[in-house]
Parts: structure tokens; sequence; C-alpha cells
């Protein structure tokens, strides 16, 4: 593939199907208002990015390797299912989800401003699609949330032909996606019993706003624990970014720019080779908007290895040790969804994701011009990605977590 400094996609899809018994109650009559704020709350940001750290330590609880997700990926697809969901099942899914379920109507805005501010934006994508099961039809008032404030689009599919079914949402995906990710969905997981199919892909790529010289990368060492290394691709460079040194929580961090984007990538470096776990467990009481409000420009010298991660599961168990259990079982009450009486649960949630950073991206223009700030200083300070760490790919703007992750090992 042609060089880029980085390159993420992420894919959610919530796989509906009728339920065994018919237990449902009737949500309150919720109507979107097409008016939307130019500006993102920033309640909405901060619950956003909660959920994004509760999803995350519950994930790499279970993981002992790379990871690369999208909480706002999911986020954005359970909100979405959330919108049709009423009584418990959608209390539930708006508290593991950290927002007031008495707030439907801000949530769907907040959702509707940030699709809006990302009209025209060239580096970051997302799209939401619906599939639903032919001669079946989504209730107008979640049809009117899903359009206006998630900008999904509804397709009918016969399920029942699962082969060609997939086929089909999964070109969808590997379009949205620059054919990264593929066979997102399995004919088996699909049958005449399917409803419905939400699926959400964001597709991320970034040029460096200060590009790394290929010529400069060299195998350097790589600290998988205290005592063993292992040699891999570091590049390296000397410019000006926004460095911090946070010796109360142990980790310096660093942003790294693309150019044209509103989306950096912060990457918090423990002090120490064996730290990362340390730094994960205290993830929470470290404010990241405030954090970069403390970071200053000045000279630095990185070393950051090339990596690629790719990453799936079955967020099922995830979800439902944050509380969301009700929507995969038979209690499940996604009764303002569909205009037809099919009772409906959940009965997957897939979440895919990729990232691959290394030195360039399709353009060299503009690498000086965030260079002049008066607090630079005249010796670089050295940032040296060499163990472990955790990074978040960062909409500046709403200082919405988009993606976050860590690098454990580059064996």
């Amino acid at each position: 593939m042609p060089p880029c400094s980085v390159i993420q996609l992420v894919i959610v899809a919530l796989l509906f199907r009728p339920l065994l018994v018919f237990s449902v109650t009737s949500d309150p009559e919720f109507q979107y208002s097409p008016k939307m704020a130019q500006t993102v709350d920033a309640q909405f940001v901060r619950k956003t990015n909660d959920f994004a750290l509760d999803l995350y330590k519950q994930i790499i609880a279970n993981e002992k390797k790379n990871v690369v997700i999208s909480p706002f990926s999911i986020s954005t697809c359970l909100s979405l299912a959330a919108m049709g969901a009423g009584g418990l099942t959608a209390e539930e899914m708006f508290r593991g989800l950290k927002y007031d379920p008495a707030q439907k109507s801000s949530i769907a805005e907040s959702y509707g401003n940030i699709m809006k501010n990302l009209d025209g934006n060239k580096s970051l994508k997302i799209a939401n699609k619906m599939y639903i099961m032919q001669k079946y039809s989504v209730k107008s008032n979640f049809h009117e949330i899903a359009q206006k404030g998630f900008r999904s689009e509804a397709e009918s599919v016969n399920f029942q032909d699962n082969t060609a079914t997939a086929k089909k949402i999964n070109t969808w995906v590997e379009q949205k996606t620059n054919d990264k990710i593929k066979d997102l969905i399995s004919p088996d997981s699909l049958d005449d019993m399917t409803r419905l199919v939400l699926v959400n892909a964001i597709h991320f790529k970034g040029t460096w706003t200060h590009q790394f010289n290929p010529e400069s990368t060299r195998p350097m060492p790589f600290w998988i624990s205290e005592t063993e290394s292992v040699d891999v691709p570091m590049m390296n460079t000397k410019k000006h970014f926004k460095h911090g040194v946070f010796d109360d929580l142990g980790l310096a961090a660093l942003e790294l720019t693309y150019s044209d984007s509103d989306v950096s990538m912060l990457i918090l470096l423990p002090h120490e080779r064996t730290g990362l776990s340390k730094l994960e467990e205290n993830l929470h009481n470290i404010d990241i908007p405030d954090m970069l409000t403390k970071m200053h420009s000045q000279e630095v010298e990185v070393f950051l290895p090339k990596f690629k991660i790719e990453f799936d599961l079955d967020l099922k168990e995830t979800l439902e040790k944050l509380g969301m259990g009700t929507m995969f079982s038979d209690s499940a009450d996604f009764s303002e969804l569909l205009e037809q009486n099919d009772p409906l649960k959940v009965s997957k949630v897939v979440h895919k994701a990729f990232i691959e950073v290394n030195e360039e991206g399709a353009e060299a223009a503009a690498a000086t011009g965030m260079i002049m700030m008066a607090m630079c200083l005249i010796i670089p300070v050295e940032f040296n990605v060499n163990h472990p760490f955790y990074f978040a790919l960062i909409n500046r703007k709403e200082k919405l977590v988009v993606f976050n992750g860590r690098v454990l090992n580059l064996r």
C-alpha cells in the first residue's frame, strides 16, 4: 500500500433477531428537533469520553496483546439502536453509554452536530447503514432520528438469502473503509429470523504535519519487559511538537498533528518500561483536554516505532459487563424500532479495527507551518517511544476520543 502516516478504520455491526417471547413496554413519543446547534455540547463529549475509557478498560482486562478500537464508532452504533429501545433496555443502554435516558433529543442532536461538522472532512469519514428485512419497515420517528441525527441510510434486503446479503453488506463495508476490512458479516450470522442489521464504519487517513524521513528509520530496541527487547523499525524526526512531562502521573505526553485535519494523535509514554498497566489503571484520573492545555510547543526529537494493529472482537460479553445485558436477552425491548409487531433482541455486536502508522503521507508540503512559538526550547527534548505505550486519536475541535489503543509488543 502507499505510505501514509496513519490509517484507521472501524466497523461495528448490530444484528437484531425476533425474541422467543413477547415482553415489551411502550416508550414515550420522542420527536427529533431538526434545529442543530453549531457546536457539540461539552457535557456530551465528556460523557462520550467516559464511555470510551470504560469500554477500553473492560476490553484490555481480557486482552494481552496490542489493541485498537474506536469507542466513538461503538457508541454511535449503540446510541442509534438505543433510540429504538424502550423500558429497561433503553435505560441500560443509555446509562451504559453514560448518557441520561431522559435526554434522547439532545443526544441525537449532539451526534447530528458531529456528523454535520465532519461534512467535507477529507481525513475522517463516518458512515451508518441500516439493512432491513424485506416487507419490514422502521417506525417513522426512528427513521427520522436515524437520518437526521446519525445520517443513516436504509436498504431493504432478504436475510433468508444469507450469502447474497452478507456479500452486499460486506461490499458496502469495503467501499467505506477503502477495502481495508473485508468479510465483516459471515453468512452464518444471517437467516430468515434476522430483521435488522445496523452497521457503522469509520475511516481515517492522515498525513503527518511533520513527516518522518524514511531514510532516518532504522532498527532500534523496543522493550517488551524490563530485561527483554526486540529490534523494530524506529522512525525519527526533530521538529516542534506539543509535549509535556507529568511526573505526578508517571508519564510524558506528545501530540502529533495531521495536515488539514482536526484529528491529532496523543501518545502517553510511561516513565518506566513496564509502566503501561499502571498508566491504564489511572486513565480515569487523566483529563485529556486539560492535559493538552498544559503541554507546550517545543523542539522534540521523536523516536516512534512503525506499527500496524488489526483487532476484532464480539462485544457481547464486554457490553454485558458494562450493564447492557438486557438488549441480548428475551426481555429486550426495541418496540420503537419496527412498524411490525416483532419483538427484537440483539444477537451480535461485531467490531473490527485497523491502524497503521508509518513515515509519511501523500504530500510533503507545509511541514514548517507550525514551527514558530515563543516558548520553544533551544535544547530539544527527547521522546523515545521504546516501550509499551497508550495512544488516542482525538478530534481537537470537540476534544472527542475517536480511536484509542495500546502497543504492547512489536515482535
